[in-house]
C-alpha cells in the first residue's frame, strides 16, 4: 500500500492555527492511522514527533478556509503544535491555580443566586490567571531562593492547568442547592457543617469517575470537539504564540475586552433600561398585562421577551456563547422559542390546568384557591411530619397544590427531550458511541494485576486511547489526537478509584446527615447517572448544547422509587443528575488538555485539586448567602440582585415528586401529562429519520429533536429579554461570518467572543462586591428615566418599564 503524503492524509483541508503558526504542505511522507501499529513507545514518540514538525501554515497559504464541519473547525482554527519541554508544576501554577480556584468558587455560589443564572466562564479565569502569572514571572527575581518562586517564564500549559484548576471549582454545586433549601425550607433537619462539605465532596467527584469511564466515547473522537471551548482555547494559542503573528488578533481581543470591562456599568447599574428595551412596553407602560407577559423579560420570571433588545452581553451571553454555538444547534434553538411563545401563550390563555389563577411565571407551588392577582404560596411545612415524611391527613386539610403552567410545559419538554435523545443518538449517531463501553475490558488485567497497576509511575504496555491492534481509530483520525499520544494516558482504575471513594464517603453521609436516602438507592442514582452522561454526552460535546435538563427524570425515578420523601428526593437526584452535569464539565476540561497539550495525569490531578477546593468555598459563600438573605430568595420575583428562583425550582420539585407525585403525577391527576411525556418522547426522532432515509438530501437529518424540543420550555424562568439579540449576534456570527466571511471568521471570531465575555465578567465581579451587596452593601444608582420601577401612571413596574404582574 503506497505511504500518502500529509496533505492526502488530512485531507484537502490544511492544519491551520487561529495564530496562524499552521501546516506548510511538504511532500514528506508520514503513516496513516491504517498502516501503523505502535509495537513499542519509541514508535509512538517517532510518530507523534513527525506530526508535530509540520503543524503551521502561514495566512497567505490559505486557499479555502470554509467550515462546513467539526473536523473543521478543529483542524483549521486550533494548533496542533506542542513543546513537550514545557514543565508544568511549580509554586507559580498551584498558588495560582488554587487561588483561582477559591475565587471561582466564590464567585459562581454568588451568580448562583441572581436573577440570571450565570456562569463563570473559563476565559474569565484564564484571562485573570494570564495576567497575574505573567506578573509573578516579570517582576519576581530569578535568583537565590526567589528562583523557586520564579523558575522559567511563565509558559503556555502552566496557564492552562491553572485555568483547568479554576474552571473545576468555578461551578455552583448542586449539593449546595440540597443544602440551601434545607436551611430555608427545612430547617429542623439543617446539615451539620462537616457532614455538609462532604457530601459537596463526595456528590462532585462520583461524576468525575464516571466521566473517566467513557473518555472512549465522548473524549477522544474527534466530532466530540466541545464548542462551547473553543473561543478560550483559541485565545491561550494566541496569548502564547508569536506576538509578531498574532498583533491583530490581540488587539481585536484587548479592544473588546477593555470596551466591555468599561461599559459594563451602564446596563448593570446606571441603565437597566438597556437589558431589556421593549418598544412594546415602553409605548403601552402601565396599560396591559397581556403585553408585559409576551413583551417583557428584564426581570426574572417576568415575561417572555418577544421584540425585545438586550444591549448587555452579560445576559446574551449567560449561558451559551451565541458567536460558538454550531450553526445547527442555533437552528434548532429558533425553532424552539417560536414554539415555546405559542406553547406558551396558549396553555395560559386557554387556562390549561387552571393557568389564569396562578403567575404566568414561577417556580413555586401555589394553593387551589388562589387567583389572578391573589397568588397564595403553598405551605409545604403543613404537610410534612416531624421526619420530613409526607402526612397525608394534613395534606386533606391543605389540599394538593398546583404550578405554574409554563413551569408544568418545561416539565414535560425536558422530559421529551431527554427520551427523545437516547432514540435520536441511536439512530443519527450511532458510531459515535460504539466504544462506550471500551473500559470494561481494563477490567479484567486490572483485577489480576493490581499491585502492577498500583505503580502509576511505570509507562502502561498498551495504550487504552488505540485500538486492539494499536492503531489509531479511525474516528479520532486528526492531528490533536496523534501529537497527544506522547504523553501517557490517565489509567482507567485512576477513574475508578475515585468513584469508589466518592461513594464510599457519600454512603457514610447520606446516614450521618439524616437525608432518608439508603445505601441502594444510592447505587441506581450512579447507574442512571452513568447511562444519561453516555447518551446525553453527545449533545454537549457536537453541539455544545447543555440544556438537556436530567433532573425531572431522575427527580421521577426517585419518586416511584421511595414515595413521600422530599428530602431523600432531593438527594437521589443529586447524586444522580449532578454527577451528569459533571461528567460534561470535566469532560470540556480534558478536551481542552487535549487541545493545548497538557499531559492527562496533570490534568487529572488539577481537576480534582479544583474541584475539591471549589466545593468547600461554594458551601461557605452559600451559607454566607443563605443567612444574609433569606427573605429576598424566598419570595417570588426577588430583586434585580438577589434571587430565589434556583432553590425555589428545586424545593418546588422536591415537594412535588418526593412528597406528592402520586397525587400530583399519576394516571388521573391534574399533571398525568408529565411522566406520560416520558415515553411519547422515545418516538419523536422517528419521524424525522425515516423522512431523512427517504430524501437524505432534504437536511431532515438537521432536525435535532432533543435540542429542538427542550427549547419548547426554555422560556420559563429568568431574564427573557436577550433572547432576540442571542439569536442576531448567532445569526452574525454562524451563518454571516462562517459563510461569507471565512477568513475573518477563522483569525477573529473566537477571539471576540473571548474579549466580550472575559471584559463582562471581569465588570459582574467587581460590581457584585462594589456596588450589588455581595460584600455586605448595596449602593443604588439615583433614580431616573433609564432605571424607574414604577410607570409613569405610578403602578410598579419592571425595568423595561413593563407593569409588574407577580403582585399577590
Amino acid at each position: 500500500m503506497p505511504i500518502p503524503t500529509v496533505k492526502e492524509l488530512v485531507g484537502e483541508s490544511e492544519i491551520e492555527a487561529v495564530t496562524s503558526n499552521a501546516l506548510s504542505y511538504t511532500n514528506e511522507k508520514i503513516p496513516t492511522s491504517s498502516s501503523i501499529s505502535y509495537t513499542n513507545n519509541e514508535k509512538k514518540k517517532d510518530f507523534v514527533e513527525l506530526i508535530d514538525s509540520s503543524s503551521s501554515l502561514d495566512e497567505d497559504d490559505i486557499d479555502d478556509p470554509e467550515f462546513k464541519s467539526s473536523k473543521d473547525i478543529v483542524i483549521k482554527i486550533i494548533d496542533s503544535s506542542d513543546d513537550p519541554t514545557l514543565k508544568v508544576w511549580n509554586f507559580r501554577s498551584v498558588f495560582l491555580g488554587v487561588g483561582l480556584a477559591i475565587f471561582g468558587g466564590v464567585l459562581q455560589c454568588i451568580f448562583y443566586f441572581k436573577p440570571q443564572t450565570i456562569l463563570v466562564n473559563g476565559i474569565f479565569l484564564m484571562l485573570i490567571a494570564y495576567c497575574l502569572a505573567e506578573a509573578m514571572s516579570n517582576f519576581i527575581p530569578r535568583k537565590g531562593w526567589l528562583k523557586y518562586l520564579n523558575p522559567y517564564p511563565f509558559n503556555k500549559k502552566e496557564h492552562v492547568l491553572i485555568t483547568i484548576m479554576a474552571s473545576a471549582a468555578a461551578n455552583c454545586a448542586l449539593a449546595i442547592e440540597v443544602l440551601a433549601v434545607q436551611k430555608l425550607w427545612y430547617k429542623n433537619m439543617v446539615v451539620n457543617k462537616a457532614v455538609a462539605i462532604f457530601i459537596t465532596l463526595a456528590s462532585q467527584l462520583l461524576g468525575y469517575g464516571l466521566c473517566g469511564l467513557l473518555r472512549n466515547s465522548l473524549l477522544y473522537p474527534t466530532d466530540m470537539f466541545y464548542p462551547n471551548i473553543i473561543a478560550q482555547v483559541s485565545t491561550i494559542h494566541t496569548l502564547h504564540a508569536d506576538k509578531t503573528k498574532t498583533k491583530k488578533q490581540l488587539k481585536w481581543f484587548y479592544i473588546c475586552f477593555t470596551v466591555m470591562l468599561l461599559y459594563e456599568i451602564v446596563p448593570e447599574w446606571m441603565f437597566p433600561l438597556l437589558i431589556g428595551f421593549s418598544p412594546v412596553c415602553i409605548s403601552h407602560a402601565g396599560k396591559n398585562a397581556v403585553i408585559s407577559r409576551l413583551f417583557g423579560g428584564t426581570n426574572n420570571n417576568e415575561g417572555l421577551g418577544f421584540f425585545s433588545f438586550c444591549f448587555d452581553w452579560n445576559y446574551i451571553s449567560s449561558t451559551a456563547n451565541p458567536m460558538v454555538q454550531p450553526p445547527v444547534a442555533i437552528g434548532n434553538n429558533i425553532a424552539g422559542y417560536i414554539l415555546c411563545i405559542a406553547v406558551f401563550c396558549g396553555v395560559y390563555y386557554g387556562n390549561v390546568w387552571k393557568a389564569k389563577n396562578f403567575p404566568f411565571m414561577s417556580q413555586d407551588l401555589f394553593y387551589d384557591s388562589s387567583s389572578e392577582g391573589n397568588y397564595l404560596v403553598y405551605n409545604q411545612t403543613l404537610i410534612l411530619n416531624a421526619k420530613n415524611a409526607l402526612n397525608e391527613e394534613a395534606l386533606k386539610v391543605q389540599g394538593i397544590p398546583y404550578m405554574s403552567s409554563t413551569y408544568v410545559v418545561y416539565l414535560i419538554a425536558t422530559n421529551l427531550s431527554v427520551a427523545s435523545t437516547f432514540t435520536y443518538m441511536y439512530l443519527f449517531h450511532k458510531d459515535k458511541i460504539s466504544a462506550s463501553f471500551s473500559w470494561v475490558q481494563s477490567l479484567k488485567p486490572m483485577i489480576k494485576q493490581w499491585k502492577k497497576y498500583l505503580k502509576f509511575w511505570v509507562p502502561a504496555e498498551h495504550d487504552q486511547r488505540l485500538d486492539s491492534n494499536g492503531e489509531v481509530p479511525e474516528i479520532c483520525d486528526d492531528p490533536h489526537f496523534k501529537s497527544y499520544l506522547k504523553y501517557e494516558d490517565v489509567p482507567h482504575w485512576w477513574y475508578f478509584i475515585t468513584l469508589i471513594i466518592a461513594f464510599i464517603v457519600a454512603v457514610v453521609c447520606i446516614y450521618e446527615g439524616n437525608t432518608g436516602l439508603p445505601w441502594w438507592m444510592l447505587v441506581i442514582a450512579i447507574v442512571i447517572a452513568f447511562c444519561l452522561t453516555l447518551v446525553l454526552g453527545g449533545l454537549v460535546a457536537i453541539f455544545g448544547f447543555g440544556g438537556t435538563q436530567m433532573q425531572t427524570v431522575c427527580q421521577l425515578i426517585g419518586a416511584y422509587i421511595k414515595p413521600g420523601y422530599p428530602l431523600a428526593n432531593m438527594y437521589f437526584t443529586l447524586f444522580s443528575y449532578n454527577s451528569v452535569s459533571q461528567s460534561f464539565l470535566m469532560l470540556q476540561d480534558l478536551k481542552q488538555a487535549e487541545y493545548l497539550k497538557l499531559p492527562p495525569k496533570d490534568a487529572f490531578i488539577g481537576q480534582v485539586i479544583g474541584t475539591c477546593v471549589g466545593a468547600i468555598f461554594n458551601y461557605i459563600m452559600m451559607e454566607s448567602i443563605v443567612e444574609n438573605q433569606e427573605e429576598i430568595l424566598l419570595s417570588i420575583e426577588g430583586t434585580a440582585v438577589w434571587s430565589g428562583q434556583n432553590v425555589q425550582q428545586y424545593n418546588t420539585q422536591g415537594i412535588a415528586w418526593g412528597a406528592l407525585a402520586k397525587y400530583m403525577f399519576s394516571a388521573d391527576s391534574t399533571y398525568k401529562m408529565v411522566p406520560i411525556s416520558l415515553a411519547i418522547g422515545l418516538f419523536i426522532p422517528i419521524p424525522f429519520y425515516l423522512l431523512h432515509r427517504l430524501r437524505p438530501n432534504w437536511g431532515f437529518d438537521k432536525i435535532n429533536v432533543p435540542i429542538m424540543v427542550w427549547y419548547i420550555g426554555w422560556l420559563c424562568v429568568g431574564v427573557n429579554s436577550s433572547i432576540w439579540s442571542f439569536f442576531i449576534v448567532a445569526i452574525l456570527s454562524q451563518f454571516y461570518w462562517r459563510r461569507y466571511k471565512p477568513v475573518f471568521f477563522k483569525k477573529y471570531n473566537y477571539i471576540i467572543a473571548a474579549g466580550l465575555t472575559g471584559g463582562v465578567q471581569v465588570a459582574v465581579f467587581i460590581l457584585s462586591f462594589a456596588i450589588f451587596g455581595a460584600g455586605g452593601r448595596t449602593y443604588n444608582f439615583p433614580q431616573w428615566w433609564g432605571n424607574y420601577s414604577t410607570t409613569p401612571s405610578g403602578d410598579s413596574a419592571n425595568y423595561d418599564l413593563c407593569v409588574f404582574t407577580n403582585d399577590g
